[in-house]
């Protein structure tokens, strides 16, 4: 079975919490820059802040110390995830794995960075200290992190004043490691191709073979723990406060992106505000923006991946929008389809289809089935309709540490569908010459289904923006 998220008096831990979900949830009656006065900012400012485990911050001269939550993974689950990686490794016979891919070193270790041509490496043996390589420019990020006690740098790619290539420190690593010879596994056998990197693999400058096996980390991945399904929902809350006032900005002659900024801009003031100093998304400047929203109008929406026009909304317009957020370096997805002004019969036809669609796939998703066991449920679903030659792409995907990760519903994935997984729902409508459909919503697997954690709103006539 599936439904859409309620709140038990478990997930309740306030009337500011409950409030502040409702509050978001229903629709402003003014434009969005009314809210910053309305009652929703006000509950929108209280809305996280509840007894936890967490930080401790002096937020009222009359409330010397209150605790708020901590927006991230416990050092607890770090050194359980890891331990799990030993034990997997173990099992294969192998003594350590190279990981060079970002949301594997951050999953591991909770060390987050910007991959470029200079490589960092993880090394996670199955016995013995953790080991990175990285840049010289990199190494105060990494000597603050107590669980890393091997760590090489080198001074610049490809070599700098050294004369060595990058990957050859790494060999010596390695080796300090006591892991020349040993049976060495890796999320690829070398740095990915990456801003013009290039360089030899582990098993040419360890002259020996390496076993590629991201699948010791990926399927650890897939099913969330509470922790990470908690982030995922906070991060639905937000992304959905970004919808509203992406929608809210939306009128005639309005461009895309002028529309998305203003919505990205504020939603981002908003949840800073909130969350202060409880929150932190690792990035650079502007990069990465904590919450953001954006969206595709008119012929473009007929492509699943079409591009920004800056013509401005007209009158029967399809818009095709997308909003997320990034709560402890976990995401969500939220999509839909909406029209500037009245929608025509033969709109409102396809976009029930669209609908139905997707009621099919929310009803697909079981535990014991396989992803492809869902996407066949969702094929049919289209045959049903008559409209099969209108789906372009597979019904959905993971999302996690990573907007599209593993597992993949579709019919080449036989991934076995269990709880705690978290998939993206979005099948898409491609109509030519009309428009296209796509709504994506955020779900989690239960024993016996589907909970349903974005909770925009899904009918035509709340999608409507006034022409």
């Amino acid at each position: 079975m599936y439904w859409p998220t309620t709140l038990s008096a478990q997930e309740i831990q306030t009337d500011a919490v409950a409030q502040g979900r409702a509050a978001l949830h229903e629709r402003p009656k003014a434009r969005s820059r009314s809210l910053r006065k309305g009652p929703d900012w006000f509950v929108c400012k209280k809305l996280l802040i509840h007894s936890r485990e967490g930080i401790s911050m002096s937020i009222h001269p009359g409330i010397p110390n209150v605790t708020t939550q901590r927006f991230g993974i416990s050092d607890a689950e770090f050194l359980q995830r890891r331990q799990n990686v030993r034990d997997r490794l173990a099992e294969r016979g192998l003594d350590a794995i190279i990981l060079f891919n970002s949301p594997r070193i951050e999953y591991l270790s909770g060390f987050t960075h910007v991959s470029t041509e200079r490589p960092m490496a993880l090394v996670v043996p199955q016995d013995g200290e953790l080991g990175v390589l990285i840049p010289d420019l990199e190494r105060e990020h990494v000597t603050k992190a107590e669980i890393i006690h091997h760590v090489k740098t080198y001074p610049e790619y490809p070599a700098g004043d050294s004369g060595r290539h990058p990957m050859e420190h790494f060999s010596e690593l390695l080796r300090d490691m006591g892991l020349g010879g040993k049976k060495l596994a890796a999320d690829r056998d070398g740095y990915q191709d990456i801003n013009g990197y290039v360089g030899p693999t582990v098993s040419a400058v360890m002259d020996m073979s390496v076993t590629e096996a991201p699948e010791i980390v990926d399927d650890l991945r897939q099913v969330k723990s509470d922790a990470e399904l908690e982030l995922i929902r906070h991060s639905c809350i937000w992304g959905n406060l970004a919808h509203r006032l992406l929608q809210d900005y939306m009128a005639v002659g309005r461009t895309e992106i002028e529309t998305s900024l203003a919505a990205t801009s504020e939603a981002t003031e908003y949840m800073l505000k909130t969350l202060g100093r409880a929150y932190a998304s690792h990035g650079r400047g502007i990069r990465n923006v904590p919450v953001q929203a954006s969206f595709i109008a008119g012929s473009n929406t007929s492509l699943p991946h079409g591009l920004r026009s800056e013509s401005g909304l007209r009158p029967g317009d399809a818009i095709v929008t997308g909003a997320s957020a990034n709560v402890g370096g976990y995401r969500s997805e939220l999509e839909r389809t909406m029209i500037v002004g009245e929608p025509s019969l033969e709109f409102r036809k396809y976009f029930d289809m669209m609908l139905q669609i997707q009621d099919a796939a929310f009803a697909a998703f079981r535990p014991g089935r396989t992803c492809a066991d869902v996407e066949a449920d969702v094929v049919k679903a289209f045959e049903d309709l008559g409209v099969k030659e209108m789906m372009r792409h597979h019904t959905g995907h993971g999302i996690g540490l990573e907007g599209h990760e593993q597992p993949f519903c579709d019919l080449g994935d036989h991934t076995e569908v269990k709880p705690g997984m978290v998939f993206s729902v979005e099948p898409g409508l491609y109509v030519p010459g009309v428009a296209g459909f796509r709504p994506s919503d955020t779900i989690f697997i239960t024993d016996d289904g589907c909970e349903i954690a974005t909770f925009y709103p899904r009918d035509l006539d709340s999608l409507i923006v006034p022409a």
